[in-house]
């Protein structure tokens, strides 16, 4: 899921957040069924939000533990021996 997908689930979870609290204002109830299912619909999305989070975090990791490109620009043949102390012979 990208950022703005993130950044979309955490604006309606502000919203029932807001909505939850208006509702327990004028109903008095907190276990009133249309309170539980604003309070349930929060939960899943809080649920989500983690299992994002959790899987962005596993793909930094990755990006940790090979943060090199495979797809790296080429080096000319001269600076490839400068960093293994080997001289290469170019012919014409």
């Amino acid at each position: 899921m990208t950022t703005l997908e993130t950044t979309e689930l955490i604006t309606r979870l502000q919203q029932l957040q807001s909505r939850l609290c208006e509702m327990a204002d004028d109903l008095g109830n907190l276990t009133d069924p249309e309170i539980v299912a604003v309070s349930e619909e929060a939960d899943r999305l809080i649920v989500q939000l983690q299992r994002l989070r959790k899987e962005e975090s596993e793909v930094r990791k990755l990006n940790d533990v090979c943060p090199v490109s495979l797809l790296s620009a080429p080096q000319p043949p001269e600076e490839i021996g400068k960093q293994s102390r080997t001289f290469f012979l170019k012919h014409s």
